[in-house]
């Protein structure tokens, strides 16, 4: 089995390891702001989804089975996970799945569903988003373009995180991301089992119009063990706007699982 592209900064090999999953489109470059910090504290493992920056020639069957076992084969044994929109779903279903590989887990701007219906009415409208992906299978440059104003929208920095944003998606060979979408169609994970003893915090932006913060408030009703971090001003993309409030954020969640660590 292939191994997805992994570009790693940071800390020697005694660091803990904090593996990084972009969303939908994007690569392991939107993190670049966000790296300095980090690397204080950890190893960083950011990682190239299928089909997406330095990941773009994997070849795989687009199934779910199939793409955790790309993620299972590339991650190291043990880590702390964050994914952002289509990277935090393949984060859920990671922890799922190999729940003891998984030390903490932050969701960023993602939830269990990202389609609504009626018993989850506050995400993405269905008729929304099939049009999205007519538009997207018609034009996909001048869609992808849109969906960037879209992430950024009602949020701060407007400008400079869209140069972030198209630069992590430039280049993208774009017949190969498609599978995110029907992941983001079909994947409803509400009723899996999330382990409790695993910390996990949903870090959401208040403005967010690609993934609702009231969905993520239904995600805290249903997972009660998770923490939910709601920022002001913030859209889709709150890693960016709200850098600093972001890496607090992983940065407490390390000392928390230390401390558990510690009291064992």
């Amino acid at each position: 089995m292939s191994k997805l592209h992994v570009s790693k900064f940071g800390q020697a090999s005694n660091a803990p390891v904090l593996a990084l999953l972009h969303g939908w489109g994007s690569s392991s470059k939107i993190w670049q702001p966000c790296l300095t910090e980090l690397c204080k504290e950890f190893q960083l493992w950011c990682v190239d989804l299928p089909g997406h920056g330095e990941s773009h020639d994997i070849v795989w069957d687009e199934s779910v089975h199939q793409g955790l076992e790309l993620l299972a084969n590339t991650l190291p044994p043990q880590c702390l996970l964050i994914g952002w929109s289509l990277g935090g779903l393949l984060a859920q279903l990671f922890a799922m799945q190999y729940m003891q590989r998984v030390q903490g887990l932050m969701l960023v701007a993602s939830t269990p569903k990202f389609v609504a219906s009626n018993d989850w009415p506050h995400a993405m409208p269905l008729s929304t988003f099939q049009y999205f992906v007519k538009q997207y299978d018609a034009s996909p440059q001048e869609t992808m373009k849109e969906f960037i104003a879209l992430q950024v929208l009602h949020g701060r920095s407007l400008k400079k995180i869209m140069q972030e944003l198209e630069h992590a998606s430039s280049g993208q060979p774009l017949e190969k991301i498609r599978w995110g979408l029907e992941w983001l169609l079909k994947i409803d994970l509400r009723e899996a089992f999330l382990s409790k003893d695993l910390p996990t915090v949903l870090f959401h932006g208040e403005n967010d119009q690609v993934s609702s913060v009231h969905a993520a408030e239904q995600t805290a009703e249903i997972w009660e063990h998770t923490q939910l971090f709601k920022i002001p001003q913030a859209a889709h993309v709150p890693f960016l706007s709200h850098s600093e409030q972001f890496i607090d954020q992983v940065k407490i969640m390390l000392g928390q699982i230390e401390n558990e660590n510690n009291a064992k």
